[in-house]
């Protein structure tokens, strides 16, 4: 049972109860949150209104801060929300420290901040200080001072309109000159905006100090952020053309000192529409603004995917310099209420207005005044792939209100307030934005067809797993797992096609790819990622892992605009389904053959083989379970051949001696592929071969037959024909039992999965061949067990036995070399199939909250098929019991009644395994999660109580009978045919002696297996959908265990509906309790032993269920 993340959740020991509770608050001694932030940029006048006004006020705000907090968001951007004639949307400030009456007073916005931080949000304001309204005081005041005069000199004034001629208008579509006209000052005043917004004079010390009163009265509110609008612009000196100027740095580094001297944790954001080379100054440094958008890079990102080129965005991140450790680009898809064009060539800006603005009118001054999902004519696919793009790229991301529910805009409002309209909150009037009457809005809302808030809102997508909103929640909260987004460095790889991004973030030793197809049309992509070799790929957002990287290309296919965001992880796990290819072997030794096959065991070839060839070949293959110790030497002895239409395949045993004179014996037969290609590179076979093998000047490999169709083929034929084949020591008995399916030279045989501990092959689609490596003298359980539940039993849940292989030796002792099952149809095996639903499931609910969850019934729309098979789980478990009751003079089968010595060795067993289980965890290191700390400590403290909770157990009066059981049950080895449950693999734990395999005892220890294997399935499928994210949320944990404890209960109550009327009935009584309990105990506490020294990570799990039982105990009076 393995999953694809490389950490398991230690959710299995949170407390039961869950209360939703908002954040402790934020951290101020974290000073580069912003490294890490994802932002929110909103209106407060568009978001929410509260007092039926029309208007959005920041009462309205609160009341949808757990919207805010449920994206996943860290920090909100607040747009001006100062006094204003709101010429300008609010950038024409006409009072910097007070509120507009529409959107409250400063105790609401006390209030906002609080409750923000209370959630973990910081908060970051507007910070105009290029210049003010024509409205402000200052200037009202300054227009009327003479000339030379303090307040005069708070706005740059000229008698001439020609100076500064050097200067571009930036707003070409309303303004035709940097300079107007005052009548009551009788004086041009300077003006980089609109000619109501007249620039600061920063070469007034005055002005300076008066930024700075602002400046402190924000930040001793409590906000986080202050974003610096203009920047640029602050400065003028004639004969220059007033962008970027040295005077405006040191105006940047003054105001950056007294930010650094009281308020450390907060930080500065440089609006500077500039190019990259020309932003990098105001970083400074690291001694002027902390962050700075990346202006060129917006347009680019567009331009790649209408090019479906990468080069927009690749060669202007190469021209990017690089900026202070303590810095950070901030990135966004549009600058808030425009697509801004002023970063572009001319070229480049027509192509853009071309594609994204045909019509005229959505045009505006450099830009385009739309929303993102109308830019990309609302084509789910882009508006993923671009917000994938946004959330990857270095730099801090922002996200315009709005656009995570793929709102659009009306351009024929005017100005860009086609894009500032109420957020669409339901479809109900106003889009649930206002109670007001819609002709009172401050905007009408958006309501054409395909945009209107009947169509687009957050109440319908929030119940819409499949939603925008949704996979925007989901998207951002796995870029919060990922530190290296925020502050990895970027790689770019160069694949051939120019159709496909990719690029590497590297981050404190962990590396994340990221791969995007910026075409309309699925595209194939070869990565050079030979430094990464042996790293899993595991896909983020749905935690699968994919193949091991190796030294060759790595190949991916995008779907349409898809994308793929990868950690390559050196702790994961290979998928379950991959088989591994083998590493090129270039040293295989040659063996000589002569006539037959048998010859390679002549003379010096076996030598070569006995000492070199197989030590080396066994230890590569997974069957074999001597890895670890030293083979002394390895002895092959002749069991036969099994006759075939070419070359015989001759079956040996291997008998592998290690110190200690410890030994394992292995069944290998044999097979040569002639030609030289089965030894290169590349080849299929490369996996199988022992060494090369050549017959005069013909070369070829010497193979591992197991793998061979040819082989399989001839096994079954055998078997078909029930062949006795002679050897020196006994024979080997080839038996059909059932009806076997007919074999030619068209037979059709595929390996099951990759190679296990046996080897398993489909044959025609009717029947499973294994192959048994490991050769034990005895009767093999799978065998006895199969025919007995087939012939005897009646028992239809299982794969009938349809023949055998077994080799006899002169004393008539049996050893199991292959064996022959019906093929059932299968959806897999039921480990696989429910984790895969649970985990759907949870992150369904991770998204959409329904009433009866709140309720306390999570489950009561979705426990359907297969998360409800634990009933038919029961049902045929119990079944199974039953039949292995059957009334029997088979000796083997015959069942027994319960003894106290088997009680005593039951107890006795039991506390070898907490002993062992103790030992494991006080060699564990100190670096564990608090939470399995705790757990442990726990644990460790009722050491003695678990002790006596034994004793006790083992007290009771024996009772029921003991009979064979499965004896290694859990879900996996129960297939899913059709709505069935189909029981297999009835070999036991391989890793025991066979008499402890076929021994009786009672069947509560499969019930006990089962019911762990639902305890991991739990966990298993919460840890994929929480490695997502974050710690999973309080809701998603009682989830989990819902279904845990409702599968346990279905499946007890569905087993003891039928084993009740069965003779070899444990009972329900207290008596059959105390035993389940006894060897759930013995279980769990074997698991921990085992996860311990194998997968601590899944620690959590089997001591929440030692600590379960413990404490259900000290509960009952």
């Amino acid at each position: 049972m393995t999953v694809a993340t490389s950490t398991l959740t230690t959710a299995a020991l949170q407390p039961d109860a869950y209360t939703r509770e908002a954040s402790e608050g934020i951290d101020r001694s974290c000073q580069d949150w912003y490294k890490d932030a994802v932002i929110y940029q909103l209106h407060v006048k568009a978001f929410n209104d509260s007092s039926g006004d029309g208007i959005g006020d920041f009462a309205g705000l609160m009341e949808r801060l757990d919207y805010v907090t449920d994206l996943g968001v860290t920090a909100i951007w607040l747009l001006p929300f100062y006094p204003s004639p709101l010429r300008d949307d609010g950038y024409d400030i006409a009072a910097y420290t007070d509120i507009n009456t529409s959107y409250g007073d400063l105790d609401a916005f006390k209030a906002f901040v609080d409750e923000a931080h209370r959630r973990g949000i910081r908060v970051i304001t507007e910070l105009v200080i290029n210049h003010t309204s024509d409205q402000h005081p200052w200037f009202q005041r300054a227009r009327q001072s003479p000339p030379g005069s303090p307040e005069r000199d708070f706005y740059v004034w000229s008698d001439t309109d020609q100076r500064y001629q050097g200067t571009r208008i930036i707003f070409l579509d309303t303004e035709t000159s940097n300079w107007s006209w005052d009548p009551v000052a009788k004086a041009y005043y300077w003006h980089r905006f609109y000619s109501h917004q007249p620039d600061l004079n920063f070469d007034n010390p005055a002005v300076f100090d008066e930024i700075v009163k602002v400046l402190r009265f924000w930040l001793d509110l409590g906000v986080d952020g202050l974003r610096l609008d203009a920047v640029p612009y602050l400065c003028e000196r004639e004969g220059t053309n007033n962008e970027n100027l040295p005077e405006t740095h040191e105006i940047l580094k003054r105001i950056r000192r007294e930010v650094d001297a009281h308020y450390p944790d907060r930080m500065l954001l440089a609006e500077a529409n500039q190019w990259p080379e020309d932003t990098r100054p105001y970083f400074g440094d690291g001694d002027e603004c902390h962050t700075a958008f990346h202006f060129p890079l917006m347009p680019r990102m567009y331009m790649a995917l209408a090019q479906e080129d990468r080069h927009a965005i690749t060669d202007i991140l190469r021209q990017t310099p690089e900026i202070p450790d303590v810095c950070q680009w901030a990135l966004f898809l549009r600058n808030h209420d425009e697509l801004t064009l002023e970063m572009v060539t001319d070229d480049e800006r027509d192509y853009l207005w071309r594609t994204y603005a045909s019509d005229a009118r959505a045009r505006i001054n450099l830009g385009i005044r739309r929303r993102l999902a109308p830019l990309l004519d609302n084509d789910r696919r882009k508006i993923e792939l671009m917000n994938a793009l946004l959330l990857s790229m270095p730099g801090t991301p922002v996200i315009y209100y709005g656009d995570e529910i793929g709102m659009g805009d009306n351009y024929y409002l005017g100005d860009r307030d086609g894009v500032r309209t109420p957020m669409q909150w339901t479809a109900d009037r106003n889009g649930g934005f206002s109670r007001a009457d819609p002709q009172r809005l401050y905007l009408p809302p958006v309501m054409d067809a395909n945009y209107g808030y009947q169509a687009i809102n957050v109440e319908a997508q929030q119940r819409d797993p499949s939603s925008l909103l949704n996979w925007m929640r989901k998207i951002i909260a796995v870029r919060q797992t990922q530190p290296g987004f925020g502050r990895g460095d970027q790689i770019f790889l160069y694949p051939n096609n120019r159709k496909v991004l990719a690029f590497l973030r590297e981050h404190e030793g962990r590396t994340l790819l990221c791969v995007f197809n910026m075409a309309r049309t699925a595209q194939a992509v070869e990565l050079d990622l030979r430094n990464y070799a042996g790293r899993v790929p595991v896909e983020l957002l749905g935690g699968s892992a994919f193949p091991a990287v190796g030294e060759l290309p790595y190949l991916l296919t995008l779907p349409a605009h898809g994308f793929f965001w990868f950690e390559l992880s050196q702790e994961a796990e290979q998928p379950y389904w991959r088989t591994a290819p083998e590493a090129p072997l270039p040293d295989f030794s040659t063996v000589v053959m002569g006539a037959s096959l048998s010859t390679v065991w002549d003379g010096v070839n076996r030598r070569n083989l006995v000492r070199d060839a197989l030590p080396e070949f066994l230890v590569r293959r997974r069957w074999f379970q001597g890895k670890g110790q030293r083979i002394r030497q390895v002895k092959v002895a002749p069991l036969g051949q099994i006759d075939s239409g070419d070359e015989p395949f001759p079956l040996y045993a291997l008998d592998v001696e290690f110190d200690e004179g410890k030994y394992q014996r292995y069944l290998l037969p044999l097979a040569v592929a002639w030609g030289s290609e089965h030894v290169q590179p590349g080849s299929g076979r490369l996996a199988h071969v022992i060494s090369k093998v050549r017959r005069g000047p013909r070369v070829g490999a010497l193979l591992d037959a197991t793998h061979e169709s040819a082989f399989a083929c001839a096994t079954m034929q055998a078997m078909s024909e029930n062949r006795t084949v002679a050897d020196e020591h006994g024979r080997i008995e080839f038996r059909a039992i059932g009806p076997l399916p007919a074999i030619d030279s068209d037979t059709e045989v595929r390996a099951i999965g990759g190679e296990q501990s046996n080897q398993s092959l489909v044959i025609a689609g009717q029947a499973v061949l294994k192959i048994y490596r490991r050769l034990r003298s005895g009767i093999q359980p799978e065998l006895e067990v199969s025919r007995f539940l087939t012939e005897v039993a009646g028992f239809e849940n299982s794969p009938s036995l349809l023949g055998l292989v077994e080799h006899l030796d002169d004393d008539g002792q049996r050893t199991a070399l292959a064996s022959v099952s019906e093929f059932v149809p299968n959806q897999g095996d039921c480990w696989h199939v429910i984790v895969a639903a649970l985990e759907r499931q949870l992150e369904e609910m991770s998204l959409v909250h329904s009433e009866d969850e709140d309720a306390g019934d999570p489950w009561s729309e979705r426990y359907t098929f297969p998360l409800d098979f634990a009933a038919r789980l029961g049902q045929r478990t119990a079944e199974l019991h039953a039949a292995f009751a059957t009334a029997t003079s088979d000796p083997a089968f015959q069942p027994e009644p319960i003894t106290a010595a088997d009680l005593e060795s039951w107890v006795t067993a039991t506390k070898e395994e907490a002993e062992k289980a103790f030992s494991a965890l006080a060699r564990l290191p100190d670096n564990l999660d608090e939470t399995v700390k705790t757990a442990i400590e726990r644990l460790q403290a009722l050491r003695q109580d678990l002790f006596t909770r034994i004793d006790e157990l083992g007290n009771q009066p024996p009772s029921g009978l003991k009979t064979r059981i499965h004896g290694d049950y859990h879900l996996g080895q129960v297939m899913v045919a059709a709505d069935d449950a189909v029981i297999i693999d009835f070999e036991g734990e391989p890793g025991r002696p066979l008499e402890e395999r076929r021994a009786k005892t009672s069947a509560l220890r499969d019930v006990a297996g089962m019911l762990r294997s639902f305890d991991y399935a739990a966990w298993a499928a919460l840890d994929r959908v929480t490695a997502l994210a974050h710690e999973p949320s309080g809701h998603l944990i009682e989830a989990a265990r819902a279904w845990h404890r409702r599968a346990c209960r279905d499946f007890m109550e569905s087993y003891e509906a039928v084993a009740q009327s069965s003779p070899g009935h444990s009972g329900s009584g207290s008596r059959a309790a105390a035993h389940l309990e006894l060897f759930l105990l013995q279980k769990a506490l074997y698991e921990i032993a085992y996860e311990a020294s194998s997968r601590p990570t899944w620690l959590a799990i089997p001591l929440r269920g030692v600590l379960d039982l413990l404490e259900e105990q000290g509960k009952q009076p």
